[in-house]
């Protein structure tokens, strides 16, 4: 090796132990705490086995969905969940938001608790049939619900939403979550808010988790 081979090798060794570690990313370390899984792009487990059951009403929207940054696991003393970020590629306004959710013992009909177009407060809607589950209720009400059809079981979403569910949807901050098939979801806002830190993220989870615990038991019965 010559003099000047030696020292480009022990400048290229120094760069190397000075170099400051490849960040951890904040979920990644949120997961190893807790005993959850994390993977930096979606998975069968996560996000493949949700796309499964979104397939078939909302599969023209799927290939354009971009999922990564997931966690799966189960809350303490809670239900199991998923949660990832996602942007909708090609969207022409900014697009990245958080998708939780929450997975119940029971695939149940579609509803919806969307704010209150009159004054804003959270009320329970069963026509949401065209609208994907990866869409954000919780800031506007979204033109489609109102050409949709008639739920399909009448009553369902006022039986299923209490005034207790709707009062610890108030408390927590979680207008806009919904239910599809076994899995209640919530949506952050898409655009500048972006995805959800590890911190938001655990408390949205665990907001799902004592609402799906809140659910009357009756009700969710009748389809378990």
């Amino acid at each position: 090796m010559s003099r000047l081979n030696a020292r480009e090798f022990v400048a290229a060794l120094l760069a190397g132990l000075l170099r400051p570690p490849r960040a951890v990313p904040p979920r990644a370390v949120l997961a190893a705490g807790r005993g959850w899984r994390y993977a930096r792009s979606a998975t069968s487990a996560g996000f493949g086995a949700v796309e499964l059951r979104w397939r078939a009403a909302h599969a023209a929207g799927l290939a354009d969905l971009d999922p990564a940054e997931e966690i799966t696991g189960v809350l303490d003393g809670g239900p199991p969940f998923t949660a990832f970020d996602m942007r909708v590629m090609g969207a022409r306004a900014p697009s990245r938001r958080t998708v939780s959710m929450v997975h119940l013992p029971a695939a149940l009909p579609p509803v919806a608790v969307i704010p209150d177009p009159d004054n804003g407060e959270p009320c329970a809607e069963g026509r949401v049939g065209p609208v994907p589950p990866w869409a954000a209720l919780g800031f506007q009400r979204p033109a489609e619900l109102d050409a949709a059809p008639p739920p399909d079981h009448p009553g369902f979403a006022e039986a299923l939403v209490t005034g207790e569910v709707l009062d610890l949807t108030r408390r927590l901050g979680l207008t806009g979550w919904r239910i599809a098939g076994p899995d209640l979801i919530w949506v952050s806002r898409p655009g500048p808010d972006g995805p959800l830190p590890a911190e938001r993220l655990v408390a949205v989870l665990e907001g799902l988790g004592a609402l799906a615990g809140a659910l009357p038991p009756e009700v969710v019965a009748r389809y378990a």
